[in-house]
């Protein structure tokens, strides 16, 4: 099975590989292995988890075979909170573009990365009708550092940029080579670096001043280092997440100059500063090299939220008074972005979930896949739950009955999830007939132990937050 997604199937078994107790069998780590390793380590864990995550994503879009056929309908749409009415300056976010236009959809079996051309699109109409001041992107806007992909990329930028909507991007770990540095500032010069009241000497960080408000873009490597081609670059040979101590020099100078300007800081980067796995070097592909030493300047400069992305699902983190938002991938279900309200000495941050079936329908599209989008993601979630316990009743029986209990538990859990809505539904889930056959089920499978944390860890900040510089209330705005 080919993997589309941020991690490639090569780097799956490289996780894979990585613990000597895991064999693989028919493509699958062998579950025996997988729960003992669970049990001995659950924090070793994680980021292979984080891989199942990525990997579940991908199949969604691809369940049920029903891609040129008019969706019938089976499963609730959820909807996401309404934006609240727009009374200062709004900033949208979305992070993973993974944007490859070369790819295009299968009609016996599309998936959602198929349609990047068509996604990045109804991104950039959503962003406009909900009356955005400024789009953000942080990172791995592309599929892969092709020159060519950036040129349609920023094509597409700079037609939101002329209707009144700055942008500004960084680099993610996908956006370079062979790509280089000096590149990638030329061809995203309008989207930032031209503008930049400062910008690092050393790496493609910058900072933007606006209206009272410092945007810290920050450089988190990860890339080629074969693409560092700027003076003094120093990026390690490992390709590792990292931030030089000449860019945190170049930080702590802009924290400064926002303190002695009374300037609101919103720092943002591609990978995650807040995490349990990024300030672990165990962790390769999440640690972030010097992490530790940015978020203790944030925190003591007072900065309230950082950005980041990476991960491919929404997060939120915080720590000694500062909030990390992590914005989930543009390209798998749900498809949505992140909105950012200042006003009245707060921030405002709400999920926004993409209407592709109207921007399909404005923009007279033929594919009945993008004319009812938004059921067919619902639909393909609906599926793959199903699937996925039938295959694993392979090995622990469940009785028909017990089998569709199982997955309407496990759809929902996810839905919810997704929706925002887990910290609140929790004790409704936990009461369905199917959580105990599902478990039963997913005995020796990483889906159990890992819809269990879900479901004890789901933070309510998930469905949207309120942050008066410094102080986090939680729960919707």
């Amino acid at each position: 099975m080919e993997f589309n997604l941020l991690y490639s199937r090569d780097l799956v078994l490289q996780k894979i590989a990585k613990h000597d107790r895991m064999k693989k069998t028919n493509g699958r780590p062998r579950e025996r292995e997988v729960k003992a390793m669970v049990l001995k380590n659950r924090k070793q864990f994680l980021p292979f988890l984080f891989l199942v995550l990525v990997f579940f994503l991908a199949l969604l879009s691809g369940c049920g075979g029903r891609a040129q056929q008019e969706p019938e309908p089976a499963a609730a749409v959820p909807s996401f909170p309404p934006l609240r009415e727009k009374t200062g300056f709004r900033i949208a976010v979305a992070s993973d573009l993974h944007f490859n236009p070369d790819k295009r959809p299968d009609p016996e079996n599309p998936h959602e990365t198929e349609y990047s051309d068509e996604l990045v699109d109804a991104l950039l109409w959503d962003v406009r009708n909900q009356h955005a001041d400024m789009l953000l992107l942080t990172g791995d806007l592309c599929n892969g550092g092709k020159p060519y992909r950036h040129e349609a990329l920023a094509e597409k930028l700079r037609t939101l940029q002329d209707a009144g909507v700055r942008v500004c991007v960084l680099p993610g770990n996908h956006d370079l080579a062979p790509v280089t540095q000096t590149e990638f500032q030329k061809l995203y010069a309008a989207f930032g670096y031209e503008e930049a009241f400062s910008r690092d000497e050393t790496s493609l960080s910058y900072c933007v001043l606006r209206d009272g408000l410092m945007l810290l873009m920050m450089d988190t490597a990860g890339y080629s280092a074969g693409s560092a081609d700027l003076p003094g670059a120093d990026i390690p040979d490992s390709n590792k997440p990292y931030l030089s101590p000449q860019t945190l020099r170049w930080a702590e100078d802009m924290l400064r100059e926002a303190e002695e300007r009374n300037l609101l800081v919103l720092a943002a980067g591609h990978y995650n500063l807040l995490s349990p796995y990024s300030h672990d070097e165990s962790y390769k592909g999440f640690y972030l090299e010097s992490g530790d030493r940015f978020s203790a300047l944030l925190e003591e400069s007072g900065s309230p939220l950082y950005l980041s992305g990476h991960i491919h699902q929404r997060a939120v983190y915080q720590k000694n008074g500062l909030t990390e938002l992590v914005t989930e991938f543009l390209l798998g279900y749900p498809t949505s972005y992140s909105v950012l309200d200042l006003e009245d000495g707060a921030i405002v941050y709400t999920p926004r979930r993409i209407d592709v079936d109207a921007w399909a329908k404005e923009t007279a599209q033929t594919d009945p896949v993008l004319l009812h989008f938004a059921q067919w993601q619902q639909d393909a979630l609906l599926q793959y739950s199903f699937d996925n316990v039938k295959y694993m009743s392979e090995r622990n029986p469940l009785s028909a009955a017990e089998q569709k209990q199982a997955a309407e538990f496990f759809y929902r859990v996810m839905d919810s999830y997704w929706s925002g809505n887990l910290s609140r539904d929790r004790e409704t889930l936990e009461a369905m007939p199917g959580r105990e056959p599902f478990y039963r089920c997913a005995e020796g499978y990483s889906y159990g132990w890992w819809l269990k944390d879900l479901i004890e860890t789901a933070s309510p900040m998930l469905k949207g937050f309120r942050l008066e510089y410094g102080v986090s209330k939680d729960g919707s705005p």
